[in-house]
Parts: C-alpha cells; structure tokens; sequence
C-alpha cells in the first residue's frame, strides 16, 4: 500500500464524515451494548435477581419510595451569571430485594412517579396494592458521589444506620435510555463511517 496515496485520498469533507460518524459511536457505544443484553424486569429485581453496573432494566414500576435527589440544568451567560434552574427530572428510591436502588426518571414522568408514590406509602401503612404501574427502560450505574451523598442520608432519614447502608451493598441507580433512538444514533454513525471509508477506497482507486 502506498502511504503518500492514501493520505492523498482523504479530504477535508471525508475528515470531518469521519469525526462526526466516529463521535455519534462513541456516544452511543456504551448505551448500544447495554441495549443488547437481555433485560431485567423490576419485578425481579424485587424478587433478588442480581443486578449490576451495565445491567439492562425493562418492565412495570409497581412500588417507589419518595424522591432522594433532583436534577436541574441552567446555562451560563457570559458576563458569569446563569439563567434560573430548569427542573430535569428525579432520583426515586425503589425497593429490592437486599435493600434500595434509585431510578432516575425523567421531569415529563415525575406526575405518574409521585402517584405510585403515594400509592406506595398508602399500601405500606395498611392499604391497598398499588394500583398504578409505570413502564420504563434504562441502564444500571454506579451512583456518583455527590448522589450517593443524598442516597445515604434520605436511609440515615429512614432509620438506617451507616454499616447497614453498606450491608445493602454498591449504591446503584438505574437512569432512562430511550434504546430506540440510541441505536439509530448508532446506525447512523456506523453508516456515516463506512461512507467515509468507501470514499476513500473510490479515491484511492482511481489515483
């Protein structure tokens, strides 16, 4: 292979497919392969199947706990000030089998997650089974640290001393992906890349 002509083949239009085809897979990969495994429902997860960082989660929220932690985004103006927080989304706890999971939903679910909520405590303190169900999809993580502040302290809340929190093992919380748009990401991107390459195979060809 001649190196000179194949550098002579790449272009500026075919770097910049290459970077843009290369970043939408690099963004995507991570979410692609937890997409692939097979998924673990909630129920499950309350009955003890195991899960861990990388685990895909699938089904019905039936029980959820109050909300440990909230997110928020806001953009910083150039002069150093920054416009008001706009709410996007929250941290709930959910039941497990050894203890608590988060979920992160998203501001759009937060009406419907309050419901189970309620619904949840009521059933707790002698009422009837939830009645409400929320379906989602995310991935497993490991809580960040600043997150894992808030989670340790709502169970110190609850009652839970601090070597109990431990006894319940990594904290983990478990955020929304839409997979569906994740692999189109993914496609794309792929298709992107072979498109790059193939113009530099044609280039290259032909010189």
């Amino acid at each position: 292979m001649d190196i000179k002509k194949l550098v002579r083949s790449f272009s500026t239009n075919i770097l910049i497919l290459m970077v843009i085809g290369g970043v939408m897979l690099f963004q995507s990969a991570g979410h692609m392969l937890v997409s692939l495994k097979p998924a673990v429902s909630f129920q499950e997860i309350l009955d003890g199947e195991e899960v861990k960082a990388g685990s895909h989660v699938k089904g019905d929220i039936v029980y959820v706990l109050d909300y440990f932690a909230t997110e928020s985004t806001y953009t910083q103006r150039s002069d150093g000030s920054r416009s008001g927080d706009k709410a996007n989304g929250k941290y709930y706890l959910l039941p497990t089998a050894e203890g608590y999971i988060g979920y992160k939903c998203r501001q759009a679910d937060v009406a419907q997650m309050e419901k189970i909520s309620e619904e949840t405590y009521e059933f707790l303190m002698g009422g009837a089974e939830p009645t409400t169900t929320f379906q989602a999809e995310g991935g497993v993580e490991v809580m960040e640290p600043e997150l894992e502040k808030y989670y340790r302290e709502y169970l110190v809340d609850m009652g839970y001393s601090e070597s109990e929190i431990d006894e319940m093992g990594e904290p983990l919380v478990i955020k929304y992906v839409s997979f569906t748009a994740v692999r189109v990401i993914f496609f794309l991107g792929l298709a992107v890349v072979v498109l790059a390459i193939f113009l530099v195979v044609r280039r290259y060809t032909r010189e």
